[in-house]
This record gives C-alpha cells, structure tokens and sequence, in this order.
C-alpha cells in the first residue's frame, strides 16, 4: 500500500480546515439565522464572525460613534423590534423593543453569560458577582445586598462628600490658572477616576485610598487599562478561533504585558484581602458578634470564616474577584457618567443655569448635601437620566446564551443562540423618545414621551434580578460631585472638542476632555 505524499497530506488537511471554517463560521450561523425570518419587526444582517460590530468599528473611524449607524436606522425605523446577525459561529440577536426587553427580563434564568465574551475576563475574575450563575450568583448577591440598602449607604453620604471636597481642592483649586484668575483646566476623565476609586474603596473596603502616597495614580491607571485590554481581547479575531487560552500563550508583545500587569493586580489584590483579614482578625470581639455595620470585606470574610468546608466557603479566588470586581465596577462606570455630564452641561448652558438654581434653592452655595436634599433635585436627576440616555457608560448587558429554547413575547429563541438588549438604541427610538437626539432633561420632569413611563426603555442599570446592585450608589455619588461643582464653578470644556465614543471597559469617550471651571 502506497503512503500518501506529504503534499497530499498538506491538502487533505487545509480543505478539511476551510470546510470547517465554512461550515462553522458561514453556514452554520445564516442556517441559524434563516430560522427568524418570519419574526415581525426584525432585521438581519449576514456578515460572518462579527457581524454588526463590523459596521460598528467602521463607522467608529467614519462618524466617531460606534453607533452612529445602529441610532440612524432606528430612527428611520422606529418599528425594528430586534436585530439579527452571525457572532462567532453563533447567532446574536439585540432586543429593541420595550416589551420584547421586559420578556427578557423575567425570564432571565432561561440564559447565561456568553462563554466567547467572558473568557478573557475569567484570568483576571474567576469568581465573584460578575461571572456567578445559579446558586452561586443567588447566594453571592444576598450577601453582598447588605451593603446597599438605604442606611448604608445613606451613611456613607459624608465620606462622599469628603472625597468630592478633597478632590476639589487637590485637581481644581491647586491648578487655578496664573494668566486666567479663578479658572482651572483638568483633564475631567483622567482626574475624576481618583474620587470615584477612593470613593468605593473608602466605601466597600474602609480604608482611605489603594495604594498610599503618589503611586496611587498610577496603579488605578495600570489597573484600569489592564481590564481594558482584557475587555478588547473579547472582540478579538484571536479569541474567536482559538478562545481565551491563546492570550496566556505569550506570543504577542502585547498579551505578554497584559499579563503581566494581570499577575500584578491579582498579587495586589491576594496582598489586600491578607491585610483586611488580618486586621479584622486582630478585632477584640469575634468575627460574627460585632453589631457595627459592616463594609463589603468585612461581611466576605465573615461569611467565609463561616463554613469551615472549602465547597461551601467563599474560596480566595472568589474574595479577590470581589475586590477587583467592585474596584472597577465603580471606578469606571461612575467617572464616565460624571464626564459625560460636564459634556452636557458645557454644551447646553442654559441647563447647568437652571441646574444651578435648583442647587441654591434646595441646598445652597455651602450647605450641607444629604440623601433628603438629593432627592429633592428633580432636575438633577433629569440631567443625570437624560446623560445615561444619550451616552450612558452601559450601553448594552453582558450577552446572555438560551439554555434552552424559550418564548421572549412572540419570539422564539433557540438553544445556544445569544440575546441582549441594546440600551443605547432602545434610548434613540423616537416611539419611545420624542426628537431623541436632542438633550433635553424637560422629557423626565413632563413625562409626555412614552419611554418615560416605561421602566424597560430606559434600563441604564439594567432590569429584573440581575439590575445592579450598586445603581443607588452611583446616582449618590455623581449627583453629591455635580452639587459640589456646579454651586462653586461655571463649567466649560476647551474648544474645539470632538467626542469619540467607543468601548473601553465601558461605551465611553475616548477622547481627552479638558474641564474649564471659573470659580463662581
């Protein structure tokens, strides 16, 4: 019997992989596609392996806005109730109707995270809130919820105020201009992650800043472009035909420095969860019997201390997701929402007056801010709604996968396939929006516009079990900053401006934002 060439077997296996290929990224998904096409109110889109994220990228370069092109198309079509196209070798489908969204919602145990998207981010969270399902999620959340009810975080109101004044005087009051008196200008997004950081860890972890001294700066910087890049790795043509394991391998300049910056959060984070022990264990009452109210590592590592059995205990792995997860959850999200309101608040001048006279009225240029005041600022809030409407740090929910057939109204979604509803576009629909792209914070006070009225229009922080837990916090925390800002200063941005909103670790601007405050 006569061997095959080595040319012959060079052959054999590249049909085998392109037919793969084909049948795995090509045929597979518009065959999965094809099975929606009788869905009323649908749209589809056949671009293999990224679907619609490649119009997204190409209209980034083009129009600054990676959705400028999804925001077109529901405007011309305000009837589009969901959005169809290859991802990977799968099948995504974005949600942009209300009760489509509200389906999806209820019937959320129905879906788990999408493995492709989430794998990258399992080296840096292994466990912890973010990457739970089940049980597991069910139990984590329970416990972490004690920590943002309303007396919690009502008495954290001063620490937030005290970071918002200490981060006044270190990035606008030590920068006052010579050449332009009583004027400051600070690059908003960079400056304003140190008050959001020191705000949660002050918060979660009851110590005053990470790190001491003037490394501070730096290391939140390291550590937020490490989720970054972890973040990017996700839409990576890498992950995609090879999966998360690739970016361990090394073979990149830049996978290797991602990973090294990786080893050095998570040894960071091992360090910090063995001081807070230790210094909880150094305590002269036991663990569980203490009546004070606990922060967020407290509560872990007593519910850890708990279940001397590791499979029911919360393992470190999980303790040191906890404290990166929370770290960035309220570093990132918290800071781009406070930018994006300078933005609106520069560009529309007569609403930062009207702002401001709603801030003398009920607090004063030096009274004192409390969570009764806060709430009593219905045009705060609307300015606020109004932002995270526009440009809203979440402009979408972690994609979920079907695990197992299921109706959302009068869709059925097929095992396997991936469903998410887009915030961003539900927020641009004229039927629920009147004129949606003009900034106007009057829609939330009037509340003619039917979106208004309708909780899963408008779902910056998500819905249903999964809405996040720390939605209250942040609306405290960028409402006490704004109050502080704009009863001492105008605020302006330097001209010319362009925004450019793409993903980081969030939908944000990418672009440097030079803040310009005239004290009042």
């Amino acid at each position: 019997m006569q061997l095959p060439s080595l040319t012959t077997i060079i052959i054999t296996v590249v049909v085998i992989l392109i037919t793969r290929f084909i049948s795995k990224y090509l045929l597979i998904p518009y065959i999965k596609m094809r099975r929606y096409k009788g869905f009323k109110g649908g749209s589809f889109v056949y671009t293999p392996v990224l679907g619609d994220f490649a119009k997204m990228q190409a209209d980034l370069k083009t129009h600054d806005d990676l959705y400028y092109s999804a925001v077109k198309r529901i405007i011309a079509n305000p009837n589009l109730r969901a959005l169809f196209y290859p991802m990977f070798n799968g099948l995504r489908i974005d949600l942009y109707d209300s009760e489509l969204i509200k389906e999806f919602f209820i019937k959320q145990s129905k879906f788990v995270k999408e493995p492709a998207f989430l794998g990258p981010m399992l080296q840096l969270i292994p466990g912890g809130l973010v990457v739970a399902e089940g049980e597991k999620w069910k139990s984590q959340r329970k416990l972490i919820s004690q920590v943002f009810h309303y007396d919690y975080i009502n008495a954290c109101i001063p620490i937030i105020n005290r970071k918002g004044q200490e981060w006044i005087e270190n990035y606008i009051v030590k920068e006052e201009s010579k050449e332009i008196p009583s004027t400051s200008i600070i690059d908003v997004k960079k400056a304003m992650k140190m008050y959001t950081s020191r705000v949660i860890w002050r918060t979660f972890f009851g110590e005053e800043d990470i790190v001491s001294g003037a490394e501070s700066e730096k290391f939140l910087e390291l550590i937020l472009h490490n989720v970054g890049e972890i973040a990017q790795q996700s839409f990576s043509v890498f992950n995609v035909f090879f999966g998360p394991g690739f970016f361990q391998l090394g073979l990149r300049a830049e996978d290797r420095k991602c990973n090294q910056e990786t080893k050095i959060v998570l040894e960071f984070a091992r360090k910090k969860l063995n001081d807070f022990r230790e210094k909880l264990s150094k305590e002269n009452e036991s663990l569980s019997s203490s009546n004070h109210t606990r922060n967020l590592i407290e509560l872990l590592l007593i519910e850890a201390s708990k279940h001397p059995v590791p499979e029911e205990s919360l393992s470190d792995s999980e303790l040191i997701s906890q404290i990166v997860t929370f770290l960035l959850a309220g570093t990132d999200t918290t800071l781009n929402l406070i930018a994006m309101m300078h933005y609106f608040l520069a560009l529309y001048s007569q609403v930062q007056e009207k702002l401001r006279e709603e801030i003398m009225q009920h607090i004063g240029k030096t009274g004192e801010i409390t969570y009764e005041k806060l709430s009593k600022l219905d045009y705060l809030t609307a300015v606020m709604k109004e932002t995270l409407r526009m440009y809203g740090p979440a402009d979408t929910i972690f994609p979920r996968v079907a695990t197992e057939d299921v109706m959302i109204g009068d869709l059925l979604v097929h095992k396997g396939d991936i469903v998410t509803p887009v915030i961003r576009i539900v927020g641009s629909n004229p039927k629920y929006f009147s004129n949606p792209e003009e900034f106007r914070p009057e829609r939330w006070i009037e509340k003619t516009d039917p979106g208004v009225n309708d909780p899963f229009a408008f779902t910056p922080f998500s819905a249903g079990p999964r809405r996040c837990i720390g939605e209250q916090l942040a609306y405290v925390e960028a409402k006490s900053m704004i109050v502080e800002l704009v009863r001492r200063y105008h605020i302006d941005i330097k001209r010319p401006f362009k925004l450019r909103m793409d993903y980081g670790l969030a939908y944000e601007n990418k672009e440097p934002m030079l803040a310009i405050y005239t004290k009042l």
